[in-house]
C-alpha cells in the first residue's frame, strides 16, 4: 500500500501521539491538521485500538483521505501501534470557521 502515495511531491508532517489518551489524541491531530496546506500529508503515529479507531472516523467525517493505516508492533505495554497517514483536503476545516 504504500506505493499509493508518492511522499517526494508533498512535505510530509509527522507527530507522535503515542503518549496521548482520547480526546486529546483528535484535538492534536485537528490542529496539526488545520496547519497544513490543502493537499498536504500528515503522519499520526498512535496507540491503542481507541484512539485509532476514534481518529481515523474524526478524519473521515472532517472528509480528509487516510491514504495509508499501517499496523506497527506493538508497544511495550502491548498497546496496538498505527501509524495513519492523512492527507487534507482541499476544504477548508479550520477549527476557527464557522459552522454556519
Amino acid at each position: 500500500m504504500r506505493g499509493s502515495l508518492n511522499l517526494s511531491e508533498k512535505s510530509v508532517t509527522v507527530i507522535d501521539i503515542t503518549y496521548e489518551i482520547c480526546p486529546m489524541t483528535t484535538v492534536l491531530v485537528r490542529i496539526a491538521l488545520d496547519g497544513l496546506p490543502p493537499g498536504g500529508v500528515l503522519v499520526v503515529q498512535l496507540a491503542g485500538e481507541e484512539p485509532h479507531r476514534n481518529v481515523a472516523a474524526a478524519i473521515r467525517a472532517l472528509g480528509h483521505a487516510i491514504v495509508e493505516d499501517i499496523s506497527r508492533p506493538p508497544a511495550a505495554d502491548g498497546a496496538p501501534r498505527y501509524d495513519l497517514t492523512i492527507r487534507k483536503s482541499s476544504a477548508s476545516t479550520s477549527a476557527s470557521s464557522p459552522s454556519a
